[in-house]
């Protein structure tokens, strides 16, 4: 159950949020508000029939009300999830409050890289002032509700007045700022030198400004702009920590000669704030001159712990900047190599112009292969990276990420090493290191989610065996994010599923909502990395071994699910009755919502996910399994269920569709249904084909996990479900009076306002 402490503080939090909203707007709307509130209250866990009734009362009463009064109301209600999820995310770090990292046996190597989605989708205002009420609520916890109330009633008069969601879609460098003032503050970079000082190497990369694949704004100036906004951050960490080490030594008579030396440093750090052409010998230029400095203050015994902490600041980011992954689909990397002109071969142009005089790879961590599928793609990146940058200069690492690459990745990388000299520069250069990256987003749109995380095990581990025998060092990159819906889920569940190359070093992207709720505050950021280091302390080597049956039972779910997705009726139903019509028009990204192939079904794969998301129905991760499981003979169901015993991927594949069947909200989508554009007879045939696959997908549940609450292995999140789940309500109801008005900027509040409540907006 979810303690008291956590219940008062959100009881106590809205109705904070009340008063702002009864002061700013009126009586007249919060009675509206609060009417429309107690009304979804009633139907909390209610039967489908229940919901959509109190839907459709809801709607008649709402389609009356201009939209100007529909945006304070979706906002209020966006504002009481945000202020749930602040609550808790505060209830956690207060929780942690005494939490100490385990001891490890060896060094770890635990790598983030950060990207954008989705948090673009709120303003950077409205994120500043929800990081400063999350401080209070922390504080209150504490001391005392009291203690912060009026504070807290200021920001909210704030917060009422905002606009949640970006009237505009963001630039590259909005989703730098929200970023990088979220991993690089002050007391995150403090966190990543205790740990580094503990043994545990955390280091951190970006996406923002590198990633290329289909992105039209990326180019040299966005790697530029990357680097800077990164550096100036990193620069104000330095200054602090040479201003306290002066403060001390003005209480010396003889500190004055060093105090000189220091604003000499200073000055050094200002040349840096703008990248320019042979960067790499200005910071080395710094570096040397603040080694002079550390030996200087060693000898006089004035090495403070401000100069030690620069000196790891100076080791984990050697280039004075947050490193970044570059990315580029495979067909334009083959058209660079006969058209220079194009942008990736600029990006690695503009690298090597401002890496000059130290290694490129502190700037850039890895050219990664969008869409790798043969070792053609691999040689081209290859080539175009040795041809602008000189040399082999930074990884080529290739992405596996849909069916075809996934299963020949063996052959495209023995074609690969055959055909170049790489085994011998990663032996060399990166101490044996070869990285390689499989991405579940797109395998899994296109496949299912159980069938792509099957596919994935099985490469990761064949992978790993090759890599093994050509006497490297396997690195996997992950591309879950860590949202469930994309392959993400706990650390723990994911850990335990993948080879023992993958726990020596942990390297996985982080995306939009996951960087806020686990790197906002510090001891948030200590407990992930805490769990990373307990699953290496207790995850022991293991095989890949599975009956026949589960291969002839993913491989029916991923039939079946391709069947759906290839289906014009079911395009149809997806553009009728989810917001995928108007992707383009919520302006939740700088990314465009769909690939550039006209007259195709061209989503990405993070509003692929997002349309189910906001329709409450969740339908990649749970459709066909539950029809292939209804006719599997009882033996074979009798041999998945020995599996699911013993194959952690299974037992972390369970965890998911149980999580995600706590949140479906068939009144919901049977609400969206009823007012879609479709013919009757349509929506009786959706309807009815929709119910049938997920009562046979719950039965699935039941009877392989022998559990009949959804969320066993995690009871509070039960609770945490059950309490927002219906204050949803009102916005679906809203975005359905947006979708029909065309009402854009409605449509975006409440598309933020359900991504709150839901936890992901994919």
């Amino acid at each position: 159950m979810i303690q008291d402490q956590l219940k008062h503080l959100v009881s106590h939090t809205v109705k904070t949020l009340g008063l702002a909203i009864k002061e700013i707007h009126g009586e007249e709307l919060f009675q509206s508000i609060e009417a429309l509130r107690l009304r979804m209250k009633k139907v909390r866990g209610a039967q489908e029939q229940t919901v959509r009734q109190a839907l459709e009362a809801a709607y008649l009463d709402l389609e009356k009300v201009p939209s100007k009064k529909l945006r304070l109301i979706a906002k209020s209600f966006s504002l009481m999830l945000e202020l749930i999820n602040a609550s808790e995310a505060a209830w956690r770090t207060h929780r942690l409050s005494n939490y100490q990292t385990p001891t490890v046996s060896q060094n770890n190597s635990i790598i983030y890289v950060f990207t954008s989605h989705p948090t673009e989708a709120r303003s950077p205002q409205y994120l500043h002032l929800m990081s400063q009420v999350e401080g209070l609520l922390i504080e209150a916890l504490k001391t005392s509700f009291e203690e912060i109330h009026e504070r807290l009633l200021h920001l909210m008069r704030i917060a009422v007045r905002l606009d949640i969601a970006p009237h505009e879609r963001p630039e590259v460098s909005d989703e730098m700022d929200q970023i990088f003032h979220t991993v690089l503050t002050e007391d995150i970079l403090n966190e990543q030198i205790y740990l580094f000082n503990k043994g545990i190497n955390v280091g951190f990369r970006t996406w923002v400004g590198g990633d290329k694949d289909g992105h039209p704004k990326v180019n040299p100036k966005t790697m530029g702009q990357s680097f800077e906004r990164s550096r100036l951050l990193l620069l104000s960490f330095i200054n602090q920590k040479l201003a306290l080490h002066r403060e001390d030594l003005s209480l010396l008579q003889d500190g004055q000669s060093l105090i000189s030396e220091i604003q000499e440093l200073g000055q050094y750090l200002s040349s840096l704030k703008k990248i320019k052409p042979q960067d790499g010998k200005q910071v080395k230029s710094f570096k040397t001159a603040f080694e002079k400095y550390l030996n200087k203050a060693e000898k006089k015994n004035l090495l403070s712990p401000s100069l030690l902490k620069i000196k790891t600041l100076l080791w984990l980011y050697p280039a004075l900047v947050l490193p970044l992954e570059i990315r580029e689909d495979s067909s334009i990397i083959k058209e660079a190599l006969t058209d220079r002109s194009l942008t990736i071969s600029l990006m690695l142009k503009f690298l090597k112009e401002i890496s000059s005089g130290i290694e490129a790879k502190w700037y850039v961590r890895g050219f990664i292969i969008s869409m790798c599928m043969t070792s053609e793609d691999y040689l081209a990146a290859l080539k175009i990276s040795k041809r602008e940058l000189g040399t082999y200069a930074i990884p080529i690492v290739p992405l596996f990420e849909n069916e075809k690459g996934l299963i020949d990745s063996i052959t495209i990388l023995s074609e690969s090493f055959s055909s170049a000299d790489v085994i011998a520069t990663h032996q060399k250069k990166w101490g044996n290191r070869f990285e390689v990256m499989v991405g579940y987003s797109d395998s899994s749109k296109e496949n299912g989610v159980l069938p792509s995380r099957l596919m994935v095990e099985e490469a990761l581990f064949r992978l790993e065996d090759f890599l093994i025998k050509q006497k490297l060092t396997p690195v996997f990159f992950h591309g879950s994010g860590g949202s469930t819906s994309r392959g993400g889920g706990s650390v723990e569940e994911q850990l335990a599923w993948w080879p023992q190359s993958a726990l020596d070093i942990y390297k996985v992207t982080i995306q939009g909502e996951m960087v806020q709720r686990n790197f906002s505050q510090h001891l948030i950021m200590r407990s992930q990395v805490g769990k990373v280091l307990e699953s290496y302390n207790s995850i022991t080597p293991k095989k890949i071994k599975r009956p026949q049956v589960v291969t002839k039972f993913y491989r029916n779910v991923e039939n079946l699910y391709r069947q759906l997705v290839s289906d014009e009726a079911f395009r149809h139903l997806v553009a009728q009755a989810t917001p995928y019509q108007y992707l383009d028009l919520l302006k939740i990204g700088s990314r465009p919502s769909k690939r550039q192939q006209p007259g195709t079904f061209s989503l990405r794969a993070i509003p692929w996910i997002l349309c189910w998301t906001q329709t409450r129905l969740l339908l990649p991760v749970w459709w066909g399994v539950g029809q292939t499981w209804s006719e599997l003979h009882e033996k074979e169901k009798s041999e998945l269920k020995k599996f699911y015993q013993t194959s952690p991927l299974m037992q972390s594949y369970i965890k998911n569709l149980g999580f995600t069947i706590a949140r479906i909200e068939l009144g919901v989508w049977n609400f969206h249904l009823i007012h879609s554009g479709l013919e009757q007879e349509q929506k009786d045939s959706w309807k009815k084909k929709i119910t049938e696959e997920l009562e046979l997908s719950l039965n699935f549940f039941r009877e392989i996990s022998g559990q009949e609450n959804f969320t066993w292995f995690r009871p509070w999140l039960a609770e945490s479900i059950y309490f927002r789940s219906s204050m949803i309500h009102p916005l679906n109801v809203i975005q359905k009076i947006a979708l029909q008005r065309e009402e854009h900027i409605l449509l975006r509040e409440t598309v933020t306002g359900i991504a709150c409540g839901m936890l992901t907006t994919g």
